[in-house]
């Protein structure tokens, strides 16, 4: 009997470092830093992994916390 395991993290493959997030925001028109991505991290109390002195983090969270960014600056 097969039976699915629930995963309490984000898979792996969605895990990227804060450089690579903010790299990734760059071209949307509304850029980041680094910095505002670990304010999010610390206000939202998101999932994040050290390994080998980088921090990883889900970039859908930031992807969310990304949105609400923009929505607060349109407003």
């Amino acid at each position: 009997m097969a039976m699915d395991s629930i995963v309490p993290y984000s898979v792996a493959s969605d895990m990227l470092t804060l450089k690579e997030i903010r790299d990734q925001l760059k071209p949307t028109g509304y850029p980041v830093t680094t910095g505002d991505i670990e304010r999010w991290i610390r206000e939202q109390d998101l999932y994040v992994e050290k390994y080998r002195g980088d921090v990883y983090v889900s970039y859908s969270d930031i992807l969310m916390a990304h949105k609400e960014f923009i929505l607060d600056r349109l407003n």
